[in-house]
Parts: C-alpha cells; structure tokens; sequence
C-alpha cells in the first residue's frame, strides 16, 4: 500500500492515507504536490482501482474530489499532478472511453475541464496538465491521434 508523507523541517516524517484508499497491491495514496502553505495534493486509488484526487489542508482536512465525467472503471478516475501558490489544482481525468482531459480545480472547488487542441480521442490520447502557476497557466501534454506527443500551454 502507498502512504502519502508529509516531512517537516526536523526531519520527521509524517504519514497519511486519505480515508477510501484501497489496501492492495499498488493501491493507496499518492501525493504530488504541496505549495508554500502546506496544502498537498495528490491521488488515491481505490479496492476497485479507481483514481480520485484530494486536497490535504495544513490543518490536517482531507477533501476528496472526482472530476464530472470521471470514468469509474479500472484504472479510469481523477489524478491531480500539481497545486499553485493560490491552492488551485490542476490535472487529469479519465473517460470511461480511457481518454485523458485536463482539469483546473479552484481552491474554493470550483472545476474547469479542458482538451489540447489536436489531442486525439482515443483510448490512452488526450490531455494530460503537469503543472499550474500562480496565474493559472496550464502546461503539459497531450497525445494525438498518432499517439504522437506535443506540448501545450493553457492560459487563462
């Protein structure tokens, strides 16, 4: 099972699993962001192996959030990748088709879905965000029809 982990700047680690992580094998918590005050972002898989994302506030709140749209089969769902300095997060969701799209989550929750121009619309094509700044400019990438990967900028 995955943990997230939070390491202070003594050294100490701490850990955390966001409550509806399954226990299997690659199953559990991810975490792939934190931003200067401490909020974490990341993904969880669940017994089902279903992505679903969630924001872990300094204070110790986990909020769990899925995509609409989100597919709801095997290895389909909602995976953050990234979190600004305003707590907007940004990533991607799967289709039940197992295409990719982009997403820009609001601190306030707030969701905005998005597709690269040219992104292909097949199983494994689509939009995948990597990264937000604090002005909500969106990089990544996306895969064609070909398969072909390219690199986007998404601006406000």
């Amino acid at each position: 099972m995955s943990h997230g982990y939070l390491r202070a700047r003594d050294g100490t680690i701490t850990t955390f699993d966001v409550p509806g992580a399954g226990t299997g094998s690659g199953q559990g918590t991810f975490s792939a962001g934190i931003n200067p005050v401490g909020t974490i972002e990341g993904s969880f898989l669940d017994d089902t192996n279903v992505y679903h994302s969630y924001v872990l506030a300094p204070d110790g709140t986990i909020t769990t959030f899925d995509v609409p749209g989100a597919g709801t089969g095997f290895m389909q769902g909602t995976i953050a990748e990234n979190i600004n300095t305003a707590g907007d997060v940004t990533g991607q969701y799967v289709d039940a088709s197992s295409v990719n799209h982009g997403f820009l989550r609001s601190k306030h929750g707030d969701i905005t879905t998005f597709d690269a121009p040219g992104a292909g619309t097949g199983s494994g094509q689509g939009t995948i965000p990597i990264s937000n700044n604090p002005s909500d400019a969106i990089t990544g990438l996306y895969y064609d029809a070909n398969n072909v990967a390219h690199g986007f900028l998404r601006t406000r």
